[in-house]
């Protein structure tokens, strides 16, 4: 299936309608339609404008709530508990995320879990909005499972993903941003959006044989085998098992379970280097990034990249070009 080159705005305001008329306000609609363009104008299609019709979906079987009211549970002077009365994970997020940077900027630490939650996305978007403030993040949020634990043919974890984000003195903050399953879920469902096979070793079918046939895949695998493995179990227990939430099968589903509230659990941290007594921190991540780009490339690999490079690369791209949508999602924006 071929792709639909759409411009930023044009494509904000298309998944904006589309939210608008669900149900969701104009500001909640804008925020969730923010982060999902995001992660389309930097590659990352797999928590993009692909998620709208889902979220249509939910909130008209009763899933999610349109009328949201968010509240804080100030524990300490840098710890705090975010109640998102399940509301769009995004807007959710983004609240947390601006807690936990006024936190950091008083005490150096801004610790915020967030329960009773949904899906919110693309990480990397809420790692911009710390670094942005000069502060390095960490985030982290279960999911519902999909994922095959390391020596298990069935499923027990969810793609928990997890990222960090540090400034970058004159330059884009370095931000990782990684599934712990060997491909995110999303990707899956990009797969089968555009009719590709899945890379090599990423997923098993209902035998437990690897296939690289996104229709065929029952479960996904995770990455490092063992060491995905365990940084899943972690996550869960971070958000899900601190929070008193749901964990692993426990957890209601994304994609069936409509008319549940998803009750998930996310972490946002944000740490003030200047309360550290290190004010030159983004200065230092500068020389490392400098440092890492000339590392001598191994045969066949034109140059060492920090772990976002190739999506800064994309998103000028987009910038120009335009954003590739899948035609089946084009048309169910514009339907």
């Amino acid at each position: 299936m071929s792709n639909i080159m759409v411009k930023e705005a044009d494509l904000k305001k298309l998944a904006y309608n589309k939210l608008h008329n669900a149900g969701l306000d104009e500001k909640t609609a804008n925020e969730v339609v923010d982060v999902l363009v995001f992660a389309d104008a930097t590659g990352v299609h797999s928590h993009g404008v692909i998620r709208v019709e889902h979220y249509c979906n939910r909130i008209a079987h009763g899933g999610l709530n349109v009328h949201a009211n968010f509240s804080i549970e100030q524990i300490s002077p840098s710890v705090a508990i975010f109640d998102s009365d399940d509301g769009m994970g995004h807007s959710g997020l983004i609240a947390a995320t601006e807690h936990a940077i006024d936190l950091a900027d008083k005490t150096g630490l801004g610790w915020v879990s967030v329960k009773n939650t949904s899906h919110c996305g693309a990480l990397a978007y809420y790692m911009h909005k710390i670094t942005n403030a000069g502060m390095i993040g960490i985030a982290m949020t279960q999911t519902d499972t999909c994922v095959a634990p390391y020596g298990g043919a069935e499923k027990f974890l969810g793609t928990n993903p997890i990222a960090f984000g540090f400034p970058v003195e004159g330059s884009t903050p370095m931000i990782l941003d990684m599934a712990t399953s060997a491909t995110a879920f999303g990707k899956l469902l990009y797969a089968k959006e555009t009719g590709k096979p899945i890379g090599e070793n990423l997923a098993i079918d209902k035998n437990g044989n690897m296939t690289t046939d996104p229709n065929q895949v029952e479960n996904l695998l995770p990455f490092g085998l063992h060491k995905g493995s365990g940084l899943a179990l972690a996550i869960d227990a971070l958000t899900g098992v601190l929070m008193g939430a749901n964990f692993s099968n426990h957890i209601h589903k994304m994609y069936g379970d409509y008319d549940k509230m998803r009750k998930l659990a996310s972490l946002v941290i944000a740490i003030n280097p200047r309360k550290l007594g290190t004010l030159g921190f983004a200065g230092v991540m500068a020389m490392m990034v400098n440092e890492l780009h000339e590392v001598k490339p191994a045969p066949g690999v034109e140059k060492v990249l920090a772990p976002n490079d190739t999506q800064v690369i994309y998103n000028a791209q987009c910038d120009k070009d335009g954003i590739p949508v899948p035609e089946s999602v084009f048309s169910f924006l514009n339907s």
